[in-house]
């Protein structure tokens, strides 16, 4: 039978989940504890997927502490910096950065500007591959 339920998405870290009902044509909406931002869509949609399931119509969304580095990007481009650049970023630093795109998309990353401090930084890079760390 096709299923006429998203489920619960469950609740965020630092967040809150507004909504109780998660069926087709249901919306839910996310919030955040004072200090922490929002990243991603609040406002979620139930809707029909493939197949004659439910699914909701954006990935959850995640807090992040106001201030802190990294957020969220979409579209068909956009600008990744580390903090204060092109001056020199603080010690212990902790970005992170989702690119959201399409299935079947293709994200191209260009650096025109790059430098790690050997043995304390590193980029890592996962998706629907393993991840690369360098």
């Amino acid at each position: 039978l096709p299923s006429h339920t998203c489920g619960n998405p469950g609740e965020i870290p630092k967040g809150v989940l507004h909504g109780t009902r998660f069926n087709i044509g249901d919306k839910i909406r996310y919030s955040c504890i004072s200090g922490y931002m929002l990243e991603g869509h609040a406002m979620l949609t139930c809707i029909v997927s493939p197949g004659n399931g439910a699914s909701w119509d954006f990935p959850v969304p995640f807090c992040r502490a106001e201030g802190a580095c990294g957020g969220t990007l979409r579209g068909t481009s956009g600008t990744i910096s580390s903090p204060h650049f092109p001056s020199e970023y603080e010690n212990n630093a902790d970005c992170t950065w989702t690119i959201l795109a399409e299935p079947g998309d293709t994200i191209a990353l260009v650096f025109t500007d790059f430098q790690l401090e050997e043995g304390y930084d590193f980029l890592e890079i996962s998706g629907t591959e393993a991840p690369s760390i360098w």
